[in-house]
């Protein structure tokens, strides 16, 4: 691990050519950052290494002494052909879980990796890296509903848009009139700001116009026949795509924090998983075998009661009184409904 530090800190600072940098001065600033027990000799031997590696444009200047180290000026990506297999699996897992928010120009530079990634690993003669392809897996959670497909070519175009900061035009499905079926409505001036996806679900955050400041959010499942403008993208003057991201999911209802106590049955999905509602969390055994008693504070908010209201008769909330209150509403509206 110590050779694997000093190493990427070697290449951080090696110029491109046509400035260099001797072993000399390279060994200096290692021991400036605090490497110790170094020799000129063992960093000579990295430097060699990372040369015969081919994967990071490293060459050397042998025309003088000192010999002179810089980054190939043309240099931009790993040579393919040197590919080993934890970059491989770095890869091949790359592909599978950031396809959808890459822009497609670093999807086309990527293609080629993609696909020597994963003839390596299938031929890979050592089990080992094979075997953890076989043996992890990212699983979205089941949705009970049926979600449409984004449109790919809308996908594409719009992130293009992005990457380039261009104004777009597109068909939005919008749900303008009450007791009417949603329409097609055509849209010039679109500013897309960023992309969010949440689980299968993939949202254009944008505004329309230069003088409009309100943020919209449409699924891209609700954009088609995307047309990329030659104008620049206005960003609105208070526009945070940070807090953006960090608000998207919330209601604007103001919350406040309560001091949750509820009951659990033991076999529940919470209590299996070993789910906590935050740190402060406290779960303590009860007189009733099947039950444990959990107690923790925590806001409430909507996110909040759709969690519990989705592990259904496996809890019973006693404190707060408003929220248990809130349940025994609930359960009185349903029992009414379903009689």
């Amino acid at each position: 691990m110590l050779s694997f530090q000093r190493r990427l800190d070697l290449l951080d600072h090696i110029p491109r050519y046509p400035n260099k940098i001797t072993t000399r001065q390279l060994l200096d600033l290692l021991e400036a950052n605090g490497h110790e027990s170094l020799i000129i000799r063992k960093v000579q031997r990295d430097l060699e290494a990372i040369e015969s590696m081919g994967m990071f444009g490293l060459e050397v200047d042998k025309r003088s002494k000192p010999y002179g180290w810089s980054i190939n000026l043309n240099w931009k990506k790993l040579n393919i052909s040197l590919m080993d297999a934890n970059s491989a699996l770095a890869f091949s897992t790359l592909k599978e879980v950031a396809g959808t928010l890459l822009p497609e120009s670093t999807l086309d530079d990527l293609s080629p990796y993609f696909a020597k990634a994963e003839v390596i690993i299938n031929n890979e003669k050592s089990p080992l890296i094979s075997h953890w392809k076989n043996s992890v897996a990212l699983i979205n959670s089941n949705n009970p509903v049926s979600l449409p497909l984004p449109d790919k070519e809308a996908l594409s175009q719009i992130k293009k848009a992005i990457f380039h900061k261009k104004q777009m035009s597109a068909d939005l499905k919008r749900f303008l009139l009450v007791d009417k079926n949603p329409i097609w409505k055509r849209y010039q001036h679109i500013n897309p700001l960023g992309l969010i996806q949440r689980e299968y679900v993939v949202t254009l955050i944008c505004s329309i116009g230069s003088f409009h400041q309100k943020i919209y959010k449409f699924p891209i499942a609700f954009i088609k026949d995307v047309q990329i403008d030659d104008a620049d993208v206005k960003v609105p003057k208070h526009f945070n795509f940070e807090q953006t991201k960090n608000s998207y999911f919330r209601s604007n209802v103001s919350h406040k924090e309560i001091s949750l106590s509820l009951l659990a049955r033991k076999d529940s999905y919470f209590v299996m998983s070993n789910g906590k509602f935050n740190g402060n969390q406290v779960t303590i055994e009860t007189e009733n075998s099947e039950l444990v008693k959990i107690s923790a504070t925590v806001e409430d908010n909507p996110k909040l009661r759709a969690f519990l209201r989705g592990l259904g008769s496996s809890i019973e909330v006693l404190e707060p009184s408003s929220l248990r209150t809130y349940f025994k509403e609930l359960a009185q509206e349903l029992l009414t409904k379903y009689q």
